[in-house]
Parts: C-alpha cells; structure tokens; sequence
C-alpha cells in the first residue's frame, strides 16, 4: 500500500528544490541519493556536456525477483520551467499549491515522487517484478534536451512509461 505522508513529504521535499532547465544538479543528487539508498545501481550520463546543463540524465537500475520478464523502463524528468526558483509550498484542503510567486513544479516532480514512491512500495512489500530501470531526463522543458542526448546503452528495456505530469 502506497505510504501517503511519505509521498507528499517526498513531493513536497522535492518541489522545495530549485531545477530550472540547465540548473538540475541540486535535485539530480538528491535524487542520486534515494536511489542509491534503495540499493539501485546509479549512472549519470554525460547529456549535460551537450545541453548546457550542471548534471546529466540519471540511469538507475533495480534487479528483478523473477526469473523470464523483460525489463520495464519508468521515466520522468527533473527540471522545471520559469519562475521555478525558492518555490514556497502551501498546502491546505489536501492540495499543494505555489505561493503564487512561482510555479508549483508539479511538472514533473508529481511523477518523480509518484515512481520513487512505487519503487520503496514495491521493496516494503515485495512486490514480485521484473528488471525495473528508471530514467531521469534533464532539459526536458527546454526541447526534450536530455531525452536526445541520453547515453541509450545504458538502457536494456525495450518497454516503458514516460510519466509527465500536465494541467
């Protein structure tokens, strides 16, 4: 069962950190580090060298617990649009709201928690699965930078989602 408080703390925790498109390298190693903490094998490419960017696009690796399934790739992206810079989040009848002086960040970051969250979901509760690679693009507001300049040899899943989060 999917941990409510624990997903809104990481949504919210999220937000709070500053990813305007070239800009990701704050959240790209936090990122890193809950990755790395649920005991996945972590690759940053070099996509930043070609996109102008301060990281490049996480590769993240999850072994399967069951023999004969293809590998499923989950992907979302981590920087965010104009004003999206010392976002204050508020929250009140259940929803997140922006202070009104910058974007929420919902884009993309709803969907960042959202797989994080699936992911320790599905290590709490053993879920049985396949190979799971997650993928998280940079430069995506900006032209799909980081989705053109991903270091695709790192990728063995032939099947996935992109999970983009909109109006």
């Amino acid at each position: 069962m999917v941990n409510q408080d624990r997903l809104a703390g990481t949504f919210r925790d999220l937000v709070e950190i500053d990813s305007v498109s070239r800009k990701e390298g704050k959240i790209a190693a936090v990122i890193c580090n809950m990755l790395k903490s649920m005991g996945a094998h972590v690759f940053v490419d070099d996509a930043g060298k070609n996109t102008g960017s301060n990281t490049g696009n996480i590769v993240a690796g999850f072994p399967g617990n069951m023999d004969d399934v293809q590998p499923l790739l989950l992907n979302a992206h981590i920087d965010t649009v104009q004003p999206g810079e010392n976002i204050k989040v508020l929250f009140s009848d259940n929803t997140f709201r922006s202070d009104q002086t910058t974007i929420l960040a919902a884009d993309d970051k709803s969907a960042v928690a959202i797989l994080l969250e699936a992911l320790l979901v599905c290590q709490e509760q053993n879920v049985r699965h396949g190979p799971i690679e997650l993928v998280f693009t940079i430069c995506e507001e900006i032209g799909l930078l980081g989705a053109k300049h991903l270091d695709y040899s790192r990728i063995t899943a032939r099947y996935g989602y992109c999970v983009d989060a909109t109006d």
